[in-house]
C-alpha cells in the first residue's frame, strides 16, 4: 500500500515539475503564445482572425488531440514576471480550458472558454504554496512581501497549457485517498494479489482465431496483456470480450488515446445494434449529448418487442467433434501401433485381404520386415519349413528331441498322410471309444446299442439294482447296533415272541436274551428286528437282480454299471454319424484304437506345445520338413529370434511376404473400422463440409447473441419499471430501500432529458442515484484516459476495463482506470511508438503502460496478420520485429507486392525534388483512375510537403478532402492504413555526392519502430522510392538508422527473388487452389484448421481437403 502511494506521489511530483520549456513558466508572446485580448469574451464563442502563429498552435492542439485525446488548448490572463533562485520566470497567473475550431467560411478561429479561472498550479508549487489569491493585485503585494519583484502583463492570452495535465492531477489526489487499491492495480504495481474468475459467455460477435480464443480464455482468470501487432484483430477481440461482459450483464470500460480506436469499436458495436447500450466519449463530450444519447437509449429500450432469444452454441460443438477426429488422426498408436497418417502412406485401404486375429503391431512389423527381407536377400528360405518351430520359446535341441518323437507316433498311429483335423477327429474318436471300457476291460458293445435285448436288460435291472442299493445303504445302519448275526428264521422267531406285550413272560424272556446282543434299551425291539428282517429281504432281491443281470451277459458291479448308465447318457448327445462309426468297429478296431490313445493325445500335446503346424497340411511332412531345417535355424538363430513371437506366428502360416504384410494392414484396418466406423470412414469432403457448418452456424449465432444481449438489458430495465410499480408492502426493507433510490434517479434522468440547456455533468450523474439507471443503458464506455479522469468518479468500478493502443499510455495516465477495474487488460504492441512527454523532466518519464504490464501480467500474443493482403507486404516487420510469429493469408494472384524505385535523386534544402516530382506524378494518375484508397508518407515534414508542391492546386485541395487518402510524414504515422502505400525516403546524398545519414525522427529514440509502423500500413501494394542503396549505408550503433539499412536490404533481396507462397508442411497450391494432403498434420487444432479455411475462402482460394 505505501510503494503504491510513494508511486502515485512520484507521478503527482512528475507531472508538473518545473521545466523552463513549460508555458506554464515561460509564455513567450508571438512564440508560444497568442495574444487575444481585444477579442476575447468571457462567455461563448468569439472570433480571432487568422494568424501564423494561431495557426501552429491549433496545429499543435489537433495533432495532440488526435494522439492522445486529450486536449491542450487553453486561455491564460495576466502574466507574473520574476526572478527565484537566479532563475528568470514569465508566467501565467490565471487559466482555464477553451475550446477552438476554425470558420472555413470566414478565414478566422472561434474560441470558447469552457470553464472559470484557476491559479496556474505550476505557480502555485514553484512558490510552494497550497493556495493564493486570484486578484492579480493581491499575488503581487504578497509576493513583494517575500522579498520578490514581481512584474505584471496584464491580458489574455492562448497557448498549448496542457490543462490536462490538472485533470490528471486531481485523479492523483484522488487516488492518494483511496482506502484500498484495486487487485488489477497492486499486481500491475508489483504487491501481491488475488484474482477472481471472471465468469464470460463463450459466444462472440465475431469471429476468433486461434490465438485470439486463447487470449480471451486468460482473461477470465486473470489480468492480462494482449500483444497485438498490427493487422492482427486486436479490435475483434476487443470487440468479442465487450460482447461477453454485456452477455451476462457486465459492464466494461475501454480506454484508447485516439478517437479512432474508440471508434473502431463502436462501429462493430453497431453492427449488431449494441451501440446504442454504449457511449463514445473521447474528450469533448458535453453533458447534453451524453444526456441525449442515454434518451436515445431509453427511447429504443421502450421500443423493443420482446422476444425469447435461444443461442445454441451449435458452432462450438461442432468444432468439439472436429478436434477429436483431428486427435485421433494425430493419434500416433491410431492404428495398430502407428498414426493414421503412417497407415494411410504405407497401405491403400480399397484392397482386400485375409482377417489375421492374432498379428504383429505394425510397428513391430516394420521391424520384422526388415530382418525377413534381410534374411531373404541372403538366401533364407523364409516359407520352408524352419517356420514351424518355435525358435524363441525352445531350444534347438529340445525342438529336435520333440520332433523325432512325434515323427515316431504319427508314423505309427497317423500314417504319412493325416493331418491335425485328422489327428484330432482320431483322438475325439479314442475318447468315445474309451467309453467301451471300464480298467481297460472292454465291455458289451450290445448294452450301448439302443433297440438290443442286452441294452432293455440292462436298463431294466439297472433301474431295478440303484434303488435296492440305497435301501440297503440305509437299513445296513440298523445291522451296526447288533453283535450278532441272525438268520432270517431266528428274526422271525423273535418278532413272534415280542408280538404279545400284555405283560407276557415270553416277550420278557426273549428281550432280556436279546439284550445280550444290542447296547440298546429295546424299548420297541420289535421293530428293531422287523428292519433287520427288511435288510435281508433287500438283499435278497439284488441278489436276484444280479442274477439276472449275469445271465444276460452283463457285470453285476454297481461301478461298472454305473459307468454304462453314464456312457449311455453321453452317447445321446453324440452325433448319429460319429455313432455308426463307433458301433461299426470290431472289437479288434476298437482295442487298437484304445491301445494308441494315449500317445496320440501325447503326441498332439507336444505338436500343440512345441510347434506352428498348418491344420490343412499332412503332420508327417511338415515335421520332417521342420527337422530338415534345424541346421538352418541354427546358423541364423540371432536374426530369427529378434523376429517379435506375433510375427513368427503369421509367418507359420503364410507362403508369400507382400501377401502376409498386405493381410497384416488389411486386419488393423479392419480392427480400426470396427472401434471408429465413422473415423475410418472420414473422408476431406466431410472435414469441409463440418468447417462450412462451423461458419454458417457461427454467423446465425452471433446474430441471435447480439439480440440476446438486447433482450438481457430489456429485460433488466423492465425490471426496474416493474419494481417501481409494486407496492412497497410487498418489498422487503432491501427492496423498498433500492425503489426508493431508482425512483430519484429515473426522476433525475427524466428531469434532464426534458433540459434544453445547463444539464448536469457525467460526474454529476455518476455520482448520484441515476448511476443505477445508466449502468443499464449504458453498460459499455469508450473513453480516452483523459475523459476518464475528467467525468467517471474514482469510486465507479466497471467488470472489465480494456485499454487499447496502451503503447502509447503512459503508466500513470492509466492507472486511474485501472484502480477502478475488477479485471483489466492491456491491447497493443511493443514494437510501436511509445507515449512522448511534454516539459517533464528525463528523471519523472514513465514507461508506457504495456511495456511496464508486460513483466507483471501474463502475456498473450495475436499471431494472425489478416490486413497485408500479400505476405511481402508485412515480411519486414514480421521477420524484424516479430520473429516471424505472423501468420499471413495471401491473395491467389500471386506477384511482387512492393516496388522499389530507385532514382538519382539529390538532398538539397532538406528535400529531394525528383523524389517529390516522382511521388506527385503517382498520385495524378491515381486520382486519374479514380484509385482513392491511398497513403504517401515522407521520411520528413520537408520533403512531405515538396510533394504537395509538385501537386497542382486543384489536385492538392482534392487530396486533402478525400477521407480514404493520408499523406504524412514518418513521425505522423500511427493507425493509419490504405490498399496502396507510396513512400519517398527523400534522404540521399547531397550535390557533392556526401552521405550524412542524417534521418530526423528516424536517428532518435524508438527511431527504428517508426519503420515497424510504416512498413505494415499497406493492405495490397507499397511504392517504395528512394534515391540510395544498401551499398550507401554504413553498420550503425542507431537502432533506427541500421533498421533503414537493413531495410534498403530487404527491398533489393525483394527484387531479385521469384515470389512464391510458402505453406507449412502439408500444405500446397496452385491455380489458386489449397491442396492440404494431411490435414491432421497441417492443423493439430481445430479451430486453427476453420480460421485458415475461412480466410482464404474470404481471400478468393479454393481450399481442398484430404485426410
Amino acid at each position: 500500500m505505501n510503494s503504491i502511494h510513494q508511486q502515485i506521489a512520484s507521478w503527482k511530483k512528475g507531472l508538473l515539475s518545473p521545466n523552463k520549456n513549460d508555458v506554464l513558466l515561460n509564455i513567450i508572446p508571438t512564440k508560444n503564445a497568442m495574444d487575444i485580448q481585444d477579442s476575447y469574451q468571457p462567455e461563448g464563442w468569439f472570433s480571432v482572425e487568422e494568424h501564423v502563429l494561431l495557426k501552429k498552435i491549433i496545429q499543435q492542439h489537433n495533432q495532440h488531440l488526435r494522439e492522445t485525446g486529450s486536449p491542450i488548448f487553453g486561455i491564460a490572463k495576466d502574466i507574473l514576471s520574476f526572478e527565484l533562485a537566479g532563475v528568470a520566470y514569465n508566467t501565467p497567473f490565471l487559466l482555464a480550458s477553451a475550446h477552438i475550431q476554425r470558420n472555413r467560411f470566414n478565414a478566422t478561429f472561434e474560441i470558447q472558454q469552457v470553464e472559470d479561472f484557476f491559479i496556474n498550479p505550476l505557480l502555485l508549487k514553484l512558490l510552494q504554496q497550497e493556495e493564493l489569491t486570484e486578484e492579480t493585485e493581491d499575488i503581487v503585494s504578497f509576493l513583494s512581501d517575500k522579498g520578490l519583484t514581481v512584474q505584471t502583463t496584464q491580458g489574455i492570452w492562448v497557448a498549448n497549457y496542457h490543462p490536462h495535465r490538472f485533470v490528471l492531477q486531481k485523479e492523483f489526489d484522488e487516488l492518494l485517498e483511496v482506502q484500498e487499491y484495486s487487485n488489477s492495480v497492486k499486481g500491475l504495481l508489483g504487491e501481491t494479489c488475488e484474482n477472481n474468475l471472471l465468469d464470460l459467455p463463450e459466444m462472440l460477435l465475431y469471429p476468433a482465431d486461434e490465438s485470439q480464443l486463447t487470449a480471451m480464455e486468460l482473461v477470465k482468470h486473470e489480468d492480462v496483456v494482449i500483444q497485438g501487432p498490427p493487422g492482427t484483430g486486436k479490435s475483434q477481440v476487443i470487440a468479442n470480450l465487450i460482447g461477453k461482459t454485456l452477455g451476462c450483464g457486465k459492464s466494461s470500460l475501454l480506454v484508447a488515446e485516439k478517437p479512432v480506436a474508440l471508434q473502431v469499436i463502436y462501429d462493430q458495436l453497431k453492427r449488431h445494434k449494441l451501440h446504442y447500450f454504449s457511449v463514445l466519449y473521447h474528450h469533448e463530450l458535453q453533458s447534453k449529448q451524453f444526456i441525449g444519447s442515454l434518451k436515445r437509449t431509453w427511447k429504443y429500450l421502450e421500443k423493443m418487442d420482446v422476444k425469447s432469444i435461444q443461442v445454441a452454441n451449435q458452432s462450438h460443438l461442432i468444432t468439439q467433434q472436429l478436434d477429436l477426429n483431428l486427435a485421433r488422426l494425430q493419434q500416433t498408436d491410431l492404428i495398430g501401433g502407428i498414426s493414421f497418417i503412417a497407415f494411410k502412406s504405407k497401405y491403400d485401404i480399397s484392397k482386400k485381404g485375409t482377417y489375421i486375429l492374432k498379428k504383429p503391431s505394425l510397428t513391430h512389423w516394420q521391424r520384422d520386415k526388415d530382418i525377413l527381407v534381410s534374411l531373404e536377400q541372403n538366401g533364407f528360405p523364409l516359407f520352408s519349413g524352419w517356420k514351424i518351430l518355435k525358435i524363441k520359446q525352445f531350444s534347438l535341441e529340445k525342438s529336435q528331441e520333440m520332433l523325432e518323437k512325434s515323427l515316431s507316433i504319427v508314423k505309427i498311429h497317423l500314417g504319412d498322410n493325416a493331418t491335425l483335423i485328422d489327428l484330432q477327429q482320431k483322438l475325439k474318436l479314442s475318447n468315445y471309444i474309451s467309453l467301451f471300457y471300464y480298467n481297460d476291460t472292454p465291455l458289451s458293445i450290445d448294452v450301448f446299442q439302443k433297440g438290443s435285448k442286452t441294452h432293455a436288460s440292462f436298463v431294466k435291472s439297472y433301474n431295478a439294482l440303484k434303488p435296492l442299493v440305497e435301501k440297503e445303504k440305509i437299513y445296513q445302519k440298523e445291522e451296526e447296533h447288533w453283535k450278532k448275526k441272525f438268520s432270517l428264521s431266528e428274526l422271525n422267531e423273535y418278532i413272534l415272541a415280542l408280538t404279545n406285550t400284555k405283560l407276557s413272560y415270553s416277550a420278557w424272556k426273549t428281550k432280556k436274551h436279546l439284550l445280550k446282543f444290542t447296547n440298546l434299551n429295546m424299548v420297541d425291539g420289535k421293530k428293531m428286528l422287523e428292519n433287520l428282517q427288511s435288510l435281508y429281504q433287500v438283499r435278497n432281491e439284488i441278489i436276484q437282480v444280479k442274477e439276472r443281470l449275469r445271465k444276460n451277459g452283463l457285470p453285476d458291479d454297481l461301478s461298472v454299471l454305473d459307468h454304462i448308465q453314464y456312457t449311455l447318457g453321453r452317447l445321446e448327445a453324440t452325433d448319429e454319424n460319429a455313432l455308426k462309426i463307433l458301433f461299426s468297429l470290431s472289437q479288434q478296431e476298437r482295442n487298437t484304437i484304445q491301445k494308441s490313445a494315449f500317445e496320440l493325445q501325447q503326441v498332439s500335446e507336444i505338436l500343440r506345445t512345441y510347434f506352428n503346424l498348418s491344420e490343412e497340411h499332412e503332420i508327417y511332412p511338415q515335421l520332417l520338413e521342420g527337422s530338415k531345417a534345424i541346421s538352418l535355424v541354427a546358423a541364423y538363430r540371432s536374426f530369427l529370434q529378434n523376429l517379435s513371437d506375433e510375427t513368427l506366428d503369421v509367418l507359420s502360416r503364410a507362403t508369400d511376404l507382400a501377401q502376409l504384410e498386405n493381410d497384416i494392414y488389411y486386419s488393423h484396418w479392419i480392427d480400426f473400422k470396427g472401434q471408429y466406423p465413422s473415423l475410418a470412414s472420414l473422408q476431406g469432403r466431410d472435414i469441409t463440409q463440418k468447417i462450412e457448418e462451423v461458419i454458417t452456424h457461427f454467423d446465425k449465432e452471433a446474430v441471435q447473441y447480439a439480440e440476446f444481449i438486447q433482450q438481457l438489458i430489456r429485460a433488466k430495465f423492465e425490471s426496474y419499471h416493474q419494481l417501481l410499480q409494486t407496492p412497497s408492502s410487498k418489498l422487503d426493507e432491501e427492496q423498498r430501500a433500492f425503489k426508493k433510490v431508482l425512483k430519484k434517479g429515473k426522476s433525475i434522468l427524466i428531469n434532464a432529458f426534458d433540459k434544453k440547456r445547463v444539464f448536469p455533468t457525467v460526474r454529476e450523474l455518476l455520482e448520484n442515484e441515476a448511476v443505477y439507471w445508466i449502468q443499464v443503458l449504458h453498460p459499455v464506455f469508450l473513453c480516452s484516459p483523459y475523459s476518464v479522469s475528467k467525468s467517471l468518479p474514482i469510486t465507479t468500478v466497471f467488470d472489465l476495463v480494456i485499454f487499447d493502443e496502451a503503447s502509447q499510455i503512459p503508466l500513470g495516465h492509466a492507472i486511474g482506470s485501472i484502480q477502478r477495474a475488477k479485471r483489466a487488460v492491456i491491447c497493443g504492441d511493443q514494437q510501436q511508438m511509445a507515449p512522448q512527454f511534454y516539459f517533464q523532466k528525463l528523471e519523472y518519464q514513465q514507461s508506457d503502460v504495456l511495456h511496464h504490464a508486460s513483466f507483471y501480467w501474463k502475456n498473450a500474443m495475436l499471431t494472425h496478420h489478416y490486413r497485408s493482403q500479400y505476405s511481402q507486404l508485412i515480411a519486414f516487420s514480421n521477420q524484424y520485429f516479430y520473429q516471424n510469429k505472423l501468420k499471413t493469408f495471401p491473395l491467389p494472384n500471386i506477384h511482387n507486392a512492393i516496388e522499389c524505385v530507385t532514382l538519382n535523386g539529390v538532398y538539397a534544402d532538406r528535400k529531394n525534388k525528383i523524389e517529390a516530382k516522382y511521388v506527385a506524378k503517382i498520385i495524378e494518375e491515381k486520382l486519374q483512375k479514380k484509385e482513392l484508397d491511398f497513403g504517401v508518407v515522407a521520411f520528413s515534414q520537408t520533403q512531405l510537403e515538396e510533394i504537395l508542391h509538385n501537386l497542382p492546386m486543384e489536385v492538392r485541395e482534392e487530396i486533402l478532402s478525400l477521407d480514404d487518402v493520408f499523406m504524412q510524414s514518418l513521425e505522423n504515422v500511427q493507425g493509419d492504413q490504405c490498399q496502396h502505400l507510396i513512400i519517398s525516403l527523400g534522404y540521399g546524398k547531397d550535390e557533392n555526392g556526401d552521405f550524412a545519414m542524417r534521418f530526423g525522427p528516424l536517428n532518435q529514440e524508438q527511431g527504428h519502430r517508426r519503420l515497424n509502423v510504416l512498413m505494415s500500413r499497406a493492405i495490397q501494394r507499397i511504392t517504395f522510392i528512394r534515391s540510395v542503396t544498401s551499398e550507401d549505408f554504413t553498420i550503425s550503433d542507431n537502432e533506427g538508422v541500421e533498421a533503414l539499412r537493413k531495410l534498403m536490404l530487404f527491398l533489393e533481396n525483394l527484387s531479385s527473388k521469384q515470389v512464391q507462397y510458402i505453406f507449412s508442411e502439408g500444405i500446397h497450391a496452385e491455380d489458386g487452389t489449397i491442396l492440404i494432403n494431411d490435414v491432421s498434420i497441417a492443423f493439430p487444432q481445430a479451430q486453427e484448421l476453420i480460421d485458415f479455411y475461412r480466410t482464404f475462402r474470404s481471400r478468393g482460394w479454393e481450399v481442398k481437403i484430404e485426410i
